[in-house]
């Protein structure tokens, strides 16, 4: 009989083969610089867990577009008042005085109730400041008060809190309650009727030359350069549609917090007064159609701005619906029935499919936001 082969066992532990060791992969880092047992072009189930899609977008409802567009609206009839203000003097032999003193009364008025509700913002604003005021000195453990110490800190290496506080605080170490209001100083009347004075005057003076400014310029151009400025003019508007409380910062407080408003617009619409002026007849012709322009192309959006940061909603839908419906029955009398068609249903585009298209604009907005740092551009001056 055959005899198995007698396999020899091992006398030690150590001679006992070892099993062959799986190499286990460490987790996968999002980062380049990091050596890792991964090829190149592999792309972990974790990569875009952290992922976002339009996280930022803001959801419009038609009704809020409706109001925003609508100040379009206003805006094409301050421009379409102006154009029709020259028509009329310039085809219709219009009284140049009329429009100008029915736009300088509206003009004063405004400015009137633009001082008494600036002053009266700003006594309620320091009402509430000193009722603020007593209840810390009443209650001074549940309402949080200022540390304020007599003595100023010399250091430039002072907190910006610290700054602040000591900028409004006076020398004997209490309060000024003036720099806490935010509301800004009423003008005062006299500089303002001194001011509103020179600059007629100046129009006044410098009418003959704004009138003969464009007489070697054919008529055919000074309209096509002011359809231009007209155009241009609704581009560069600055229609102000949201007030940040930034915006209420009063200029001597804090001037950083200020938001800039462009003035591009009132600069074009001077522009288009002078160009259109120097077609007029007289010099009283053309110094009431410019003053006309100002008060209306430059100080009325003011005013209407004025009017929404004050949230006086309802004052607001009265200019613009005053002003829509005059400038609309003005096209209607003047042109005829063609052109009214036409002017409203520019008024339907833009105030009522504007919105609606915004809206559906909106399906096609995709916007990612991952974990990654943003890429910024470094400037190095050389």
């Amino acid at each position: 009989m055959d005899t198995e082969p007698v396999i020899p066992l091992p006398t030690s532990l150590s001679q006992v083969p070892d099993k062959p060791k799986k190499n286990k992969k460490q987790p996968w880092k999002k980062l380049l610089w990091y050596k890792q047992d991964y090829e190149d072009n592999y792309t972990d189930s974790s990569f875009l867990s952290q992922l976002k899609r339009n996280s930022t977008v803001v959801n419009y409802s038609y009704w809020k577009l409706f109001s925003d567009f609508t100040l379009i609206v206003l805006h094409l009839s301050v421009i379409m008042s102006v154009i029709l203000v020259f028509y009329g003097i310039y085809k219709l032999n219009w009284n140049p005085i009329v429009p100008t003193l029915v736009s300088s009364m509206l003009t004063a008025l405004g400015f009137i109730i633009y001082v008494i509700t600036l002053k009266i913002r700003r006594n309620r604003e320091l009402i509430n400041l000193q009722k603020l005021k007593i209840e810390q000195l009443i209650r001074p453990s549940r309402i949080p008060r200022f540390n304020i110490s007599r003595s100023r800190p010399t250091s430039r290496s002072s907190s910006p809190f610290q700054q602040s506080i000591d900028a409004i605080t006076t020398r004997d170490g209490t309060l000024d309650l003036e720099k806490l209001l935010v509301e800004p100083n009423p003008p005062d009347l006299f500089d303002t009727l001194k001011s509103a004075i020179l600059i007629l005057l100046t129009l006044l003076t410098f009418s003959p030359v704004l009138k003969s400014l464009t007489n070697s310029t054919a008529s055919d151009s000074i309209w096509a350069l002011s359809t231009w400025l007209c155009l241009l003019n609704v581009l560069f508007n600055d229609y102000a549609i949201d007030f940040s409380n930034a915006n209420r910062q009063h200029t001597d407080s804090n001037p950083d917090l200020q938001i800039p408003n462009s003035n591009l617009s009132k600069n074009i619409s001077l522009s288009n007064a002078i160009v259109l002026a120097s077609r007029l007849n007289s010099n009283l012709s053309a110094f009431c159609f410019i003053v006309f322009s100002i008060e209306v192309s430059g100080l009325l959006p003011v005013f209407n701005n004025f009017t929404r940061h004050c949230q006086f909603w309802a004052f607001h839908w009265f200019q613009v619906f005053a002003i829509t419906t005059a400038v609309d029955y003005a096209i209607f009398k003047i042109f005829g029935l063609g052109w009214f068609l036409t002017w409203i249903s520019i008024h339907f585009l833009i105030v009522v499919v504007g919105p609606w298209y915004f809206i559906v604009l909106q399906k096609y907005k995709d916007e990612l936001q991952g974990p990654w740092d943003p890429a910024k551009p470094i400037f190095k001056s050389i």
